[in-house]
């Protein structure tokens, strides 16, 4: 099975929100429920202080913990194509058991149905033979959209959740320390 995942350049992220805003176009979420995000914070001391922005979504793991959580069956299933983990939106019963599973934070409650929503990696564009909508808008091409993820997430920033716990297909290019 080919897996689909990320390479996330923190030296490259300016934090301008445009991966966001692609996401938010393409999937028309619900005003508070995002499926991706930007972390942004701040490290080092003066005279050395650093302003640091992460572009995070839906691992698409290995392993998902979202999947294994779910009381209904079927409901989250991952694609023996791609490794994409999607959640059926009709099968659903807004426990978020998923949310609380999740050692990403990337399911979300969809504000407007009730029911756990996350980043589908843009499948309708997958299959049509697109890229992410959020790797498309990135200007700096800090986010990278790996068609087959074939390793193991090596480094990560600070605060990210061990990747043994899901076997997360994504990856960090760090700052400088």
């Amino acid at each position: 099975m080919a897996q689909v995942g990320w390479i996330i350049d923190l030296k490259r992220c300016i934090g301008c929100r445009s991966c966001y805003v692609a996401c938010k176009a393409e999937n028309n979420t619900p005003l508070r429920t995002d499926w991706r995000f930007v972390v942004e914070r701040e490290s080092g001391a003066y005279p050395n202080p650093r302003r640091e922005f992460i572009s995070l979504a839906c691992n698409q793991c290995d392993e998902p913990a979202c999947m294994k959580s779910c009381p209904v069956p079927g409901a989250i299933v991952k694609r023996e194509a791609d490794g994409v983990v999607l959640i059926d939106q009709d099968l659903c019963i807004g426990c978020r058991y998923c949310m609380f599973a999740c050692p990403y934070g990337a399911p979300r409650i969809d504000t407007d149905t009730g029911k756990v929503s996350k980043c589908t990696m843009c499948v309708h564009r997958l299959d049509a033979g697109l890229t992410p909508a959020c790797f498309t808008a990135c200007l700096t091409g800090a986010i990278q959209f790996v068609e087959d993820f074939t390793g193991e997430t090596e480094t990560a920033p600070a605060g990210f959740n061990d990747p043994a716990l899901t076997r997360p297909n994504i990856d960090f290019v760090l700052l400088a320390q």
